[in-house]
């Protein structure tokens, strides 16, 4: 292991072990007191439980601090108010372990050294962001960098670095090694994802602590922005002074706009059989490493990924082990990509991210159901609603004369108990009519709506009505619909093409049922947060108008319009949000004359005379 790999590894074993001391402090199993030294203010801990305890033999100290001090290293379960549970979060030291007012001083070795133990101890060793670590030294040296230089970069506003490392998985692990590990000076960071609005601040508040903001563009991931969209979000991130970080991982290059413009450009090679021996070393020694130098040259490291390395070696486990596991992983890796020819792993890992989202669509997909069939009903008979390739639904309106059975369609004007829904839809009716005569331009009507209510408020039956009312189409689709794609590419496709079906149907309505199942945008850190993070984003961009979408209404409904992502119900997108409340006594009166027709007046006749004979 050279000197800069070295240096790098002790950095982040350091942080690791930091972020455990402070930790246990704030859990009560160490104290730390303001000192003065050499002119510096420092923090000094100190043990509360008394270092007689501990024997003076590393390994077995530091099993002992696991065996009765464990919750002292465990964070806080916090609540969803964000706050800790104070009422059973906070351990206890047991009374024979508490430190005596006579004990040792602070200064003594023997604290320092039950300090240095507690670390340890609470030490979770990331095998996988080690492995990242090394591939960055290796880009780094291939590349002539200067650690020196990247950090006076890092002072500076607006830095932009571009890291090309062929390895899968290398850009999700690098983004978490920045955001959790600590290990970048000037931070801690959050990265904002550049498929997505930017958040235009330098610093943004998460976990309790504020954090630098960075732009990152993960070159593999399955969204691909065109270059508008990027040159506009890489002048967003410049403006305000933050970081620009762009990673790739195939062979697929650097976006244009940051390649041409950035300050470091860093492109390593993949795993080989250095990057697993400094791996091994760095987890069990050089000793061990050294001796087992015969057994590593077994394994054929180019075909190994960096899940293969943390499922492989572990800490406590022995290092012949690992390394006949590493062996055995990477002639298996070998073979499977020899018999597709492709490797699959990129395709498993989309497949993997689409089935954990199986559990969300099925929360809409039950209303989805029922909506379509509900759909189709309300059109007014045969040829009338036909099924789209995206699964959306086009429903005709009806005549204002009424279909064959000359009952009278369901129209806006005719409904009872929806409020300022339905002055919405008439005023609409009224701008449509300017619209179409050459009166008023798309850009001046109110065309996008987030209608939200409780289930069985009637919010399908508005978009039935609002479809007569002004005799256009109605697309009907949901986000259930959406995410039937297998994979993310599908799902984005999917939403594409339904916008597109209504530009085509033009002027129409765009119904989005279940609109709150795209969900929120959430942290790079978060489990599958570039799937959901691109959902929203697409749908973002949609309702933008970046495409052009003039002669299409887009109604969108939820039960639930809190779990939206704000960003969605902004000016521009579904700015207008309106709720349907539950019908009160006269609304039901009114959907009840409204749904009994001429069978109202027989039920009165039939009243009349009962009351007359009486």
């Amino acid at each position: 292991m050279d000197r800069l790999t070295s240096f790098l590894v002790r950095r982040l074993r350091h942080k690791t072990r930091r972020e455990v001391r402070r930790l246990a402090m704030r859990n009560g199993l160490l104290t730390m007191k303001v000192v003065h030294v050499d002119g510096y203010l420092v923090g000094r801990y100190s043990p509360a439980f008394d270092p007689a305890h501990l024997s003076g033999d590393t390994a077995r100290d530091r099993q002992w601090v696991r065996d009765h001090l464990a919750p002292f290293l465990i964070e806080a379960d916090q609540q969803k108010t964000g706050g800790p549970d104070l009422s059973t979060s906070a351990p206890v030291l047991p009374g024979h372990l508490r430190r005596l007012s006579s004990g040792l001083q602070d200064s003594s070795a023997s604290a320092a050294y039950a300090v240095h133990i507690v670390g340890k101890a609470g030490e979770a060793l990331n095998v996988k962001n080690i492995a990242t670590l090394l591939l960055l030294a290796a880009a780094m040296h291939e590349s002539g960098a200067e650690l020196r230089d990247l950090v006076r970069l890092l002072r500076q506003p607006a830095p932009v670095f571009s890291i090309h490392v062929q390895v899968e998985g290398f850009e999700r692990a690098l983004l978490a090694l920045i955001e959790k590990a600590s290990l970048v000076p000037f931070g801690p960071y959050v990265g904002m994802a550049a498929d997505f609005t930017f958040v235009e601040d330098m610093w943004a508040w998460g976990e309790g602590e504020a954090k630098r903001v960075f732009l990152h563009v993960l070159v593999g991931d399955d969204l691909r922005l065109n270059r508008p969209t990027m040159r506009r979000q890489l002048l967003r991130a410049l403006a305000h002074g933050s970081p620009v970080l762009a990673v790739s991982e195939t062979n697929q290059e650097i976006p244009d706009q940051i390649d041409l413009t950035c300050d470091v450009r860093l492109a390593g090679g993949g795993i080989d059989a250095t990057l697993i021996a400094d791996l091994l070393e760095a987890v069990y020694g050089h000793e061990a490493a050294s001796t087992h130098a015969i057994l590593m040259r077994e394994i054929d490291a180019t075909a190994l990924t960096l899940n293969d390395l943390a499922i492989a070696i572990r800490p406590g486990r022995p290092i012949h082990t690992s390394i006949e596991a590493l062996a055995g992983l990477a002639a298996r890796n070998r073979n499977e990509a020899e018999g597709d020819g492709q490797g699959g792993g990129s395709s498993s890992t989309r497949r993997i991210i689409s089935q954990s989202s199986s559990g969300r669509r099925n929360d809409t997909k039950d209303s989805r159901s029922s909506g379509s069939s509900s759909s189709g009903s309300g059109s007014g008979g045969k040829g009338k609603s036909k099924q789209k390739p995206t699964g959306a639904e086009v429903v005709q309106p009806q005549p204002p004369e009424g279909g064959k059975d000359g009952k009278p369609p369901l129209v806006v004007e005719t409904l009872s108990g929806y409020g300022a829904a339905k002055d919405w839809a008439l005023g609409l009716k009224a701008d449509l009519a300017d619209y179409r005569s050459g009166d008023l331009d798309w850009s001046e009507m109110s065309t996008k709506l987030l209608l939200s209510g409780p289930p069985g408020t009637g919010k399908t039956t508005f978009a039935r009505a609002l479809c007569n009312s002004l005799q256009i189409p109605l697309v009907v689709t949901s986000v259930s619909t959406w995410l039937q794609g297998e994979y993310l590419h599908d799902v984005l496709g999917r939403m594409a093409d339904t916008f597109a079906e209504a530009r085509a149907q033009a002027p129409c309505i765009l119904f989005i049922d279940e609109i709150d199942g795209i969900g929120m945008r959430v942290g790079a850190s978060r489990e599958y947060a570039d799937y959901w993070n691109a959902c929203v984003n697409k749908l973002l961009e949609l309702l933008d108008g970046a495409l052009k979408s003039e002669g299409v209404i887009v109604v969108g409904a939820t039960n639930r319009p809190n779990e939206i992502d704000e960003a969605i119900r902004r000016s521009g997108r579904l700015e207008t949000h309106i709720e349907i409340p539950r019908p009160d006594v006269p609304a039901l009166s009114g959907i009840l004359a409204h749904h009994l027709g001429s069978d109202l007046d027989v039920i009165a006749a039939d009243e009349g005379r009962e009351g007359a004979s009486s």
